[in-house]
């Protein structure tokens, strides 16, 4: 019996090491794909352990593998599939084998959505409006883990069923597309450092964890995919917040990195960001800018490796032909090659050409810019095909002029730069987002100041972009201050500001003021296509059209006068024509009885800071 017993021990022992080289699968990126997709072959990244000297195989003819790569620790492997035309949905399984063993890897050929409901870019018609998830509304308290509200850098609760319940309240305001901050799934366990904001949550979704997991906190993807339904359902778009550049510390990738040169090497960016813009820059200082960490938390993706710049590609797309978004807001994307820019943008027009694309260059500089829209090529031989960039320095600019800071030519001084994009009436123009300070709380804000702004912003080229919250001139200084809770979005809440019953005087102020400028946009064509002509500007006033291809338009008369004024205006700078009718498009107005007259070519106009004027008219 002990021979038995130590034999049957000494042959264990020999099998260990045997079934210890079993290959072994993870999980799979992307886990699925579609027939007849642009990208095909789809590049696929298994991570699992001991998959050295692996062969990739299927009993289905409609796949076919090549390109197998192992990294050197052989926990990932990495192989090419292409999917033939013939291909039916359905779940599959890969044939994984070494020398060691064999195992499977499980693949889903998808049906793709909708493209008649789904996809639908974004375009000058629409209004963007920015929500934070966590900040909105809680509409599945099951999800609230963690939640604590008296701490500002702490989840809160908000979720993606909160925002289906608000779709109303969005369309009441005349919103056509919701913004949410980064779905991807995030660390639980909040950030520790020796700054005083640590420690800190992840609830703005910047530190992903999961190229391919929703968040938690927000829901399930069911939950996502019914919300793009239900928005689509209601006239809403929706746009995914996408972080290509960094991931969080705490990604899987961080302790075993896919590639050996997957992240860039620590060093702390400079932000010394007109390196990028200059031809006459070192090679040193713009590898600062597109290599460096934004700090030790956020590791620093290598674009200039091709299996990181597929994998993000490949992501992308990925997120859009499971959700049916409409567009894509690309964190800093100024810090990531020029090279990749383009390739990214490429490769998601080539499969869905209306695709709406927004690049965020944080920079108050119009060159920056628009050196990182597409449509041009840059001194560097590169066009980014980038659709749209945000106007970070006309959005300073309205908020220094209608806080007193600035004459309110300042506001045509910027506009002049508008040759420089290769679309100007494609890039978004920000009334206030995520990272600044808002209006209300900015020394020399008013209501009113709060209101010149957004209707500005409303009334200008391009595509105008809200924040939530300031449609009720919600206060709040610099993060975390600039993002408190929508009042009434959470269970406890003392008033609920989504109902006009809640709302002080001045938050019911600024939302109808709000409405009745998105409403002057949505009916007039010539306010959202139309060219941008300056009739007047001054100290204390600047006065344009936007002029339609019908000898059409809306003239806009803005001041900051604390007094009326008059400034005469010669109709024959605007448009040729014998005759010219106005009617008014929100009131109160001055001239209103002389504006129905023909034949007037010289016009006197009043202007008054306590009503931006906007007059739609035509020439016969």
């Amino acid at each position: 019996m002990n021979v038995v017993r130590i034999t049957l021990f000494v042959y264990c022992l020999l099998a260990i090491p045997a079934f210890a080289q079993i290959p072994r699968v993870e999980k799979i990126e992307p886990p699925n794909w579609w027939m007849n997709h642009t990208v095909n072959p789809v590049r696929v990244m298994v991570r699992g352990a001991n998959l050295r000297n692996a062969r990739v195989t299927s009993e289905s003819r409609d796949f076919k593998f090549s390109n197998l790569r192992v990294n050197t620790r052989g926990d990932y492997l990495f192989f090419d599939v292409s999917i033939s035309k013939s291909t039916k949905p359905g779940r599959y399984l890969f044939d994984l084998k070494t020398p060691a063993g064999s195992t499977s890897i499980p693949f889903e050929v998808s049906a793709p959505l909708d493209p008649k409901t789904k996809t639908q870019g974004i375009t000058n018609d629409d209004v963007i409006y920015l929500i934070m998830t966590d900040r909105f509304a809680d509409g599945d308290r099951s999800n609230n883990k963690d939640v604590d509200r008296k701490n500002p850098r702490a989840w809160h609760g908000g979720d993606f069923r909160g925002i289906i319940n608000k779709l109303d309240y969005l369309n009441e305001l005349g919103i056509t597309a919701i913004w949410l901050t980064p779905w991807y799934d995030n660390p639980d366990e909040p950030n520790r450092c020796d700054q005083p904001w640590c420690p800190y949550t992840n609830y703005h979704g910047y530190h992903p964890i999961d190229y391919y997991a929703v968040e938690n906190h927000f829901g399930t993807m069911a939950d996502l995919r019914e919300l793009i339904q239900k928005a689509h359902a209601k006239g809403i778009k929706v746009i995914q917040d996408q972080v290509a550049n960094h991931v969080g510390i705490q990604h899987a990738w961080v302790k075993n990195p896919p590639l050996d040169n997957w992240f860039s090497p620590f060093k702390q960016n400079s932000f010394n960001n007109s390196v990028l813009l200059s031809p006459n820059s070192s090679q040193a200082e713009r590898d600062n800018l597109l290599k460096g960490w934004f700090n030790e938390f956020l590791p620093d993706n290598n674009h200039y490796e091709p299996e990181v710049a597929r994998y993000q590609i490949q992501n992308a797309l990925w997120w859009i032909g499971m959700t049916g978004i409409d567009g894509i807001r690309q964190d800093t994307i100024q810090y990531m090659p020029r090279e990749f820019i383009r390739d990214w943008s490429a490769a998601i027009l080539k499969q869905y050409p209306k695709f709406y694309m927004v690049g965020e260059v944080f920079e108050r500089d119009s060159a920056q810019t628009a050196f990182f829209q597409g449509g041009k090529t840059g001194w560097d031989g590169i066009d980014t095909k980038l659709p749209s960039v945000f106007d970070f320095k006309l959005w300073e600019t309205s908020q220094e002029v209608f806080t007193g800071k600035k004459p309110a030519r300042a506001l045509r001084d910027v506009l002049k730069y508008d040759g420089l994009y290769p679309n100007a009436g494609n890039v978004t123009v920000l009334q206030n987002n995520h990272d600044t300070d808002r209006f209300m709380s900015l020394p020399g804000s008013t209501l009113e100041g709060a209101m010149l702004h957004t209707a500005f912003i409303l009334s200008t080229r391009g595509i105008p972009q809200l924040y939530y919250g300031e449609e009720l001139a919600m206060p709040g200084g610099h993060d975390p201050d600039n993002r408190h809770d929508f009042p009434g979005g959470f269970p406890g809440d003392k008033r609920n500001a989504f109902l006009p019953r809640s709302r002080t005087v001045d938050e019911q102020q600024m939302f109808e003021w709000t409405k009745k400028w998105i409403g002057i946009r949505r009916n007039e064509s010539a306010v959202r296509n139309g060219k941008t002509i300056d009739l007047y500007y001054d100290e204390n006033s600047y006065i344009f059209a936007r002029l339609g291809d019908t000898r059409d338009g809306v003239l806009y008369l803005f001041t900051t006068s604390e007094t009326p004024k008059t400034v005469r205006l010669d109709l024959n700078n605007l448009i040729k024509g014998n005759e010219y009718q106005f009617e008014t498009l929100n009131a109160p107005l001055t001239i209103e009885q002389r504006l129905s007259s023909a034949g007037l070519k010289v016009i006197d106009f009043v202007l008054t800071r306590e009503s931006p004027s906007a007059y739609k008219f035509r020439s016969n």
